[in-house]
């Protein structure tokens, strides 16, 4: 028996165990399955968030999936068993027509070939710029493409959630791993706006998955406040859309898992955000303090709009703090020592986009990557997909707003990096 049937033998027994095995333990459920192609290839490109996606893919399509990665990675000896039982093709960025080459004819042989589009891992949790090797592929390939989004994984002990991928201890409750596939696209009108947005929409999808049961309308967050006595009196869809919006603020790395932050008594912003106030802070164990002033003296984490932005105007800094920034004038830069200013935008009491420190290096030759950008309200969190309204403006759709979506800013738009973007106004000459 030749040693390519063994690998072939090994990998389709190990895929069919360790499969049933990664599903129970991570809850793994997959969204519109009839989206895969019941015969033939398809090319897969999922969002990346950790080391693990390759085995949440596999194990949620049951059918064989075949993954391109980069021939340095390969070099690893932790990698290299992966890639020679699961038939990995292997390719070379600095050469791009072998590439296309290599992955067409893993489609012909009629398998389920996974590329990663972003090229990287997310530090920040949010979908990073896609790369357009991804797109020259896609088009060359002939074959449908299915963009993925996989829900769930950030703050596992292999995505970059608390600023590291490994040695960190793993949460005892997550929430499980959904993988939820968008609509196929045909080979002949894909480009990267497009594969973004199906992705984004899938994103959605996975959310309404996770946040389908009608207890979430019901479930009553901790706290007390103004807050809680507006969502009380909301009703059960507003309810609901909380949670959501406090998972989707969980899913960045923007406000820490199980850190506190603080807000200003009386600033009427936080009060105005149950996503954030309540829900989120319930869902990942982060304390709110309540403050009836800043202390300059000490290093915090703080969340509101304008009121809080005069006052840190007016107070001596002597410790780092993080302001995120909800205000009207929040894409108003604030440049003072030992203040990091991070706009964000809430529409309608919904986080729609939040800024945050920019993520460190894992090693020397890793790629940058931003978490605050110039003139946007940050990136867009996991969970909205845009639509262009009947005005001509910009809608966010999802779980997490009401049926007709939430209007965005005149001029916002989204740039090739995820920030939500507001065009710098013109120069009169």
């Amino acid at each position: 028996m030749s040693a390519s049937i063994i690998r072939r033998l090994a990998g389709d027994f190990i895929r069919l165990t360790g499969g049933a095995l990664i599903r129970w333990i991570y809850r793994i459920q997959l969204v519109h399955p009839e989206r895969l192609p019941a015969t033939g290839g398809a090319l897969l490109l999922p969002n990346h968030i950790t080391f693990a996606d390759g085995f949440f893919i596999t194990a949620a399509c049951r059918k064989r999936v075949r993954f391109v990665m980069d021939e340095a990675y390969v070099a690893r000896r932790s990698v290299r068993l992966f890639t020679s039982i699961f038939q990995t093709v292997t390719i070379r960025v600095n050469q791009p027509r072998e590439a296309i080459r290599i992955t067409i004819e893993a489609l012909q042989s009629g398998d389920l070939v996974c590329l990663f589009p972003e090229g990287q891992l997310t530090r920040t949790g949010a979908l990073n710029e896609l790369k357009r090797g991804c797109e020259l592929i896609a088009r060359k390939a002939g074959h449908p493409l299915i963009p993925i989004w996989c829900d769930g994984a950030w703050g596992s002990v292999f995505s970059y959630e608390r600023g590291r991928f490994f040695g960190k201890r793993p949460y005892l409750k997550r929430p499980g791993i959904i993988v939820a596939l968008g609509h196929q696209i045909r080979p002949e009108t894909a480009d990267l706006e497009i594969v973004r947005q199906e992705m984004l929409a899938a994103s959605a999808d996975a959310l309404s998955k996770r946040f389908e049961s009608p207890r979430w309308g019901t479930r009553q967050p901790r706290g007390n406040g103004a807050a809680l006595k507006n969502l009380r009196h909301a009703g059960e869809a507003a309810i609901r859309r909380a949670w959501v919006n406090g998972y989707q603020i969980s899913q960045l790395s923007t406000l820490q898992w199980r850190q506190p932050f603080s807000i200003l008594n009386g600033d009427p912003v936080p009060a105005n955000l149950p996503g954030l106030r309540l829900a989120f802070a319930e869902m990942v164990h982060a304390e709110v303090k309540t403050h009836e002033f800043v202390p300059g003296n000490e290093s915090a984490t703080w969340v509101g709009g304008d009121r809080l932005r005069e006052v840190l105007g007016h107070t001596q800094l002597s410790r780092a703090i993080v302001f995120y920034d909800f205000g009207q004038h929040a894409l108003d830069p604030v440049y003072r020592a030992g203040l990091l200013h991070c706009p964000c935008l809430a529409v309608d009491g919904v986080v729609v986009a939040m800024s945050m420190p920019d993520p460190t290096k894992p090693w020397a030759d890793s790629e940058p990557q931003t978490g605050h950008k110039p003139g946007t309200w940050g990136k867009l969190l996991p969970g909205w997909y845009l639509l262009p309204s009947e005005d001509g403006g910009l809608r966010a759709h999802g779980p997490a707003a009401p049926e007709n979506g939430l209007e965005l800013p005149a001029g916002s738009f989204l740039d090739a990096e995820g920030f939500l973007t507001r065009p710098a106004p013109k120069i009169r000459r």
